[in-house]
């Protein structure tokens, strides 16, 4: 009997770290947030944008500044490393949305943006130093 419990204590204790590890993985979004000067190449030169990220509850939500205004971001996500979102843009009377996905490595963020005319295009970000 006692050889039974102690069995399921340790199986109790070994399940612990596990369920902390995946729980935090999949709500810890503190290293996407803040702003990211982000770079795409396209067709007719370089575009940039400055990318925000910031929580709003248990939730990330996050807006893209460029030369002709800012948006807000759709369908936020971040785990295990990667950033995943949505931007729905008007452009001649048309909408398109284009989605984004980039994996984080310290402070710099690459990715791809599919959605977009031409096809697949890959962009970068970084954080801003002051």
């Amino acid at each position: 009997m006692s050889r039974l419990i102690a069995l399921a204590f340790a199986l109790t204790l070994a399940s612990v770290p596990a369920t902390r590890a995946s729980a935090q993985t999949s709500s810890d979004f503190s290293a996407v947030l803040g702003a990211w000067e982000m770079t795409l190449e396209t067709p007719r030169g370089s575009v940039t944008q400055t990318l925000t990220f910031a929580a709003d509850g248990d939730a990330l939500a996050g807006s893209a500044t460029a030369r002709n205004g800012t948006i807000q971001l759709q369908n936020v996500a971040f785990e295990d490393g990667r950033i995943t979102f949505q931007v729905t843009r008007t452009l001649r009377n048309r909408e398109i949305t284009q989605s984004y996905s980039a994996t984080i490595e310290g402070d710099q963020m690459t990715g791809t943006v599919s959605g977009a005319r031409g096809g697949d295009r890959e962009f970068t970000a970084m954080r801003p130093t002051t």
